[in-house]
């Protein structure tokens, strides 16, 4: 086993990008910011470094044009995001890509919006249990998901205890315990270890059944190991809807801070802090993600506009005529489709209500109160009402700056979790604009004195 650090970009080593859109987008209608940042990549053989880029469309994207095909695709988007349904299928179909094409000094690129954001952190996660197989062991991917899983089972995987004393020798990881089949994995395919180099999601939601061996093998609404905290990620970036309500889309959050391991074999004292940032942006699951129409889509190009930005920084190629035209809005010569450009308010900026009829039925089921976020919901006999409970923002979270502009112009939008202390993250610069010549630019923040880009602001009463 290679026990040299593989993390590192080699001007040989390519880009792997991973793009996992969520349940229930119409890939041919409606595209979501997946879908979108995946058009605008770079994938051409003259890109340097080299990008490969997959696309997952995720369950129950194409639907009939029927309106049993509508209810057949809802009931799947229910039973996917209250148990995991199609959830293995995604994540072993994006596996087998990285141990099909994965070198060592290329870097791993994860998107995702919505399921297909928890898939890309399970790949992330079983990537850092099992490692990658090489491919001439790819048959065996689907067992590796599978001790994975149980692994998950035994209710590990995401405390801070469980990445305390990993021992390895020459043939990997060894396991702590009979339950720990992940490790046994590892070791018998002799599996790679590759990091994350970037992992860019969209309102991570998502419940996955699992088998508890502690509770003889009865299946329990569980999260799957490391994707809540996962040191074998350098890069993390989530946009976060401040609006959502519903049950079940309830926000998988990422812990902070966390540490970033280069490779197994690092020392503790050289481990190095993860890059996190986390930004609330105004609106429901879809103004965040993506998959409104079109022309009402102005408000989900400001987290569109953010990943990219961020994504860019950390390494990846775009074309920017692409990301001109569907991020941007700005109108390309000779092309019939036209895109909204990013907007707070108006028409092309307005926000959804997604708390429809067949989902307000939900709202009204008891729900066991280790789940609560929002304070206000009384706990009876250790249930309580959801009730469209708000989520719940922490202070001194990342806030993005259009969710202030739509408060400055819209009287009545006035978010009830909004903390009282918060970072302000700067609206994007439009192109060809030189902030740092003097140019202004209306609804964009002049960089701040040493703040790093992001000015740190209480809310006043409004």
């Amino acid at each position: 086993m290679d026990h040299a650090p593989n993390s590192d970009h080699t001007p040989a080593g390519k880009n792997l990008v991973i793009c996992c859109d969520g349940t229930g987008n119409e890939i041919s209608e409606n595209i979501s910011n997946v879908l979108k940042l995946y058009r605008c990549l770079r994938k051409t053989d003259k890109t340097q470094p080299r990008q490969m880029v997959f696309y997952d469309p995720g369950v129950g994207t194409m639907t009939e044009p029927s309106t049993w095909g509508r209810w057949k695709a809802n009931i799947k988007l229910v039973w996917g995001l209250a148990t995991g349904y199609g959830l293995d299928d995604n994540v072993l179909s994006s596996y087998c890509f990285l141990v099909e094409h994965y070198a060592p000094g290329d870097r791993i690129y994860l998107f995702g919006f919505s399921r297909g954001a928890y898939t890309v952190r399970v790949l992330a996660g079983l990537i850092h249990k099992v490692g990658l197989i090489s491919p001439e062991q790819a048959n065996l991917a689907g067992s590796g998901l599978i001790a994975y899983k149980q692994y998950s089972g035994s209710g590990r995987g995401n405390d801070v205890e469980d990445l305390k004393d990993i021992v390895f020798d020459e043939s990997g990881p060894l396991p702590k315990d009979e339950f720990d089949l992940a490790a046994q994995f590892a070791r018998i395919t002799s599996t790679r270890w590759p990091t994350i180099h970037f992992v860019g999601v969209w309102d991570t939601v998502a419940s996955v059944i699992v088998p508890r061996a502690d509770r003889f093998y009865w299946p329990s609404l569980e999260e799957l190991a490391f994707t809540l905290r996962d040191p074998s990620i350098r890069i993390f970036r989530q946009a976060i809807a401040i609006d959502e309500r519903r049950r079940m889309f309830r926000l998988k959050k990422y812990a902070e801070p966390q540490e970033f391991w280069s490779n197994r074999y690092v020392p503790d004292e050289k481990k190095v802090p993860q890059d996190i940032m986390q930004v609330w942006f105004a609106g429901v699951h879809c103004d965040v993600g993506g998959g409104y129409p079109e022309a009402e889509s102005g408000e989900s190009k400001y987290p569109l506009l953010w990943m990219i930005d961020e994504a860019e920084k950390a390494g990846l190629k775009f074309n920017p005529r692409t990301v001109n035209q569907l991020a941007w809005g700005i109108q390309r010569r000779n092309s019939p489709f036209k895109y909204v450009e990013p907007a707070f308010t108006g028409k092309s900026g307005m926000l959804h209500d997604s708390m429809t009829a067949i989902w307000r039925v939900l709202e009204f089921l008891p729900k066991r109160a280790k789940y609560r976020e929002w304070p206000e919901r009384k706990v009876y006999f250790g249930f309580y009402i959801p009730d469209a409970e708000p989520r719940l923002i922490p202070e001194g979270a990342h806030v993005h700056e259009s969710v202030l502009k739509r408060m400055a112009v819209e009287p009545d939008y006035r978010p009830v979790n909004l903390p009282k202390d918060y970072v302000t993250v700067p609206m994007p610069v439009p192109p060809g604009v030189d902030l740092a010549a003097g140019a202004e630019v209306e609804g964009v923040l002049p960089p701040s004195p040493g703040g790093g880009g992001s000015d740190h602001m209480e809310r006043s009463d409004m």
